[in-house]
């Protein structure tokens, strides 16, 4: 197959895979004491970024480590904006949420792709709110994946810039409830 429509055939089933019936996420952005006391079982991972932040409003990528993360790999995905638009580009995905979404792989893809109705109607404005304000973004509700709908999600996105002044990347965690 020619790898273009390669990638349009997986960006076509992975925006398929999307429950136009799903409800929306419960979204809110958080300064760092507000995250920890909405979502404490993710308090590891913001003490972490409080303490890579230093001075700054929002730590830079480089201040943190694979190792940082130990015992968290599995839950963790990592997406970057390399553009202005607020549309993660996924680069890393932890087993656990391709195991919690049956959806394969999402490396290389948007969230746009993956999740159209659900980007447009909610998840451009706040990840938009979270590259403006370098606020911790917290998103909890039922997987938005057709067959899904059992499995809750908890969702916790720390904004990282990366070699300049603007949030660049951004480190989302999860929970799972079935």
């Amino acid at each position: 197959m020619i790898p273009e429509r390669e990638d349009a055939l997986i960006g076509r089933l992975l925006s398929e895979a999307e429950n136009p019936e799903a409800p929306p996420f419960a979204l809110r952005r958080l300064d760092p004491e507000a995250a920890q006391q909405a979502a404490p079982e993710f308090a590891p991972l913001v003490e972490l970024w409080l303490r890579r932040r230093g001075p700054e409003r929002v730590p830079d990528w480089s201040q943190v480590e694979f190792s940082d993360f130990r015992g968290w790999h599995s839950a963790l995905l990592f997406s970057g904006f390399d553009g202005p638009q607020p549309d993660p580009l996924f680069r890393i995905m932890g087993e656990d949420f391709r195991v919690a979404t049956t959806i394969g792989s999402i490396v290389g893809k948007r969230m746009s792709e993956l999740l159209p109705r659900l980007y447009e109607s909610q998840l451009k404005a706040h990840f938009q709110e979270i590259r403006q304000h370098g606020l911790i973004g917290l998103a909890v509700g039922p997987a938005p994946v057709v067959g899904r709908k059992h499995v809750r999600l908890r969702i916790l996105e720390l904004p990282f810039r990366h070699g300049g002044a603007d949030v660049r990347r951004l480190l989302h965690a999860f929970r799972t409830d079935f």
